[in-house]
């Protein structure tokens, strides 16, 4: 019973034990239990303080941390963005160079009578002995082996010209290789407008950036010492010089080939070279940079087939053929129909031998 009467008024007795405690406390300062009490709770004070202190010292180390972190981290953004920058003018110089290209693409228009396609330089390999180009259009945009490739170039006037880069010889889906003019394995025939100079052109210079054009008649003056002014031409025949070429003057495609189109620009006469047996020889420069180039255009057109018709009454005659009767390529004849039994056929006339001073002309003829 006791006991169930302290339960229910133990909160009054804890409050009466606690005012008598302090009063006793407050009564007898000098009191060796409360002096003990005081001095542990300034030590656990210490203590705490201590400990505080520590956990003060970590934390603000680990919030420096942090802090460092942050700012190593918007360092390296900000280097990140100065690298950037520095870079910015010359991603807006290559731009600037890729639109200026691109607006003079657009505003060139080829001369050429067939479809064209434009394309971008992949790769142009100069240092090798078979020089290549290899460009970023193939079989999808209709290009074929044996294509004629041009390129926008200037001429030694200063204009604008659409000059001959070389043919495709290797197509895939999505790329083409090209064989540029100074490829040593390169061959094609040029011409010279308003001249009878014509000539092939070889690859196989011996120079890196330069073609030779071969057999060259050895009556044609070359001369690089009055460079640009003296005429180029048979030299026996001063009369006709001046509607022939001189050094510095273009080189064209003759077309004779069917590969070409006659009339692209190739390139100009720079000096005569070494001499091949009884021709003559010249180095010449293309127009195009190959060095520098960056996109061609390839003219959609195949290599003419190579067929010869002789209609009839357009035959050639000639009058005692002494090599024979003339065999021409491929000519298609119509068989002869056949001699009727005992009729004896007629005989062909045998070409007389030419008398006077048998130098194949007749009397009347030396006369």
């Amino acid at each position: 019973m006791l006991w169930l009467q302290f339960n229910k008024s133990k909160e009054t007795v804890s409050l009466l034990f606690c005012i008598v405690f302090s009063l006793l406390s407050l009564t007898f300062k000098s009191n060796v239990l409360v002096r003990g009490i005081a001095s542990f709770q300034r030590v656990g004070d210490s203590v705490s303080g201590s400990i505080d202190g520590v956990g003060s010292f970590f934390k603000g180390a680990y919030t420096k941390l942090e802090s460092f972190e942050a700012v190593r981290q918007e360092r390296d953004a900000c280097v990140a963005a100065i690298d950037d920058y520095k870079l910015l003018p010359q991603d807006l110089e290559r731009v600037s160079r890729e639109n200026e290209s691109l607006r003079r693409e657009l505003r060139f228009n080829t001369k050429q009578k067939y479809s064209t396609v434009k394309a971008e330089v992949l790769s142009v390999r100069l240092n090798s002995i078979y020089r290549t180009i290899i460009i970023d259009k193939g079989s999808e945009a209709g290009i074929k082996p044996y294509m004629p490739v041009t390129a926008r170039a200037v001429n030694q006037k200063g204009e604008i010209i659409e000059a001959l880069v070389g043919k495709v010889i290797a197509v895939t889906g999505g790329s083409a290789v090209i064989q540029p003019i100074i490829n040593s394995n390169y061959n094609m025939g040029v011409s010279i407008p308003e001249s009878n100079l014509w000539a092939t052109l070889s690859g196989n210079s011996g120079r890196g950036m330069e073609a030779l054009m071969n057999y060259i008649d050895s009556g044609i003056i070359i001369d690089p010492r009055i460079f640009g002014d003296y005429p180029m031409g048979p030299s026996e025949m001063i009369q006709y010089t001046e509607s022939l070429s001189k050094i510095g003057k273009p080189v064209y495609s003759s077309g004779s080939s069917g590969m070409f189109p006659p009339g692209i620009p190739v390139g100009i006469i720079t000096e005569e070279g070494p001499r091949n047996g009884s021709f003559k020889t010249a180095f010449l420069k293309p127009f195009v940079r190959f060095d520098m180039l960056e996109s061609v255009t390839i003219l959609m057109k195949l290599p003419e087939k190579w067929a010869e018709t002789w209609p009839e009454g357009q035959n050639i005659n000639i009058e005692n053929p002494y090599f024979g009767e003339l065999n021409y390529p491929k000519e298609d004849r119509e068989p002869k129909a056949p001699t009727p039994v005992g009729n004896k056929p007629a005989e062909t006339p045998k070409p007389q031998k030419p008398e006077g001073n048998g130098s194949g002309f007749s009397d009347e003829e030396t006369n």
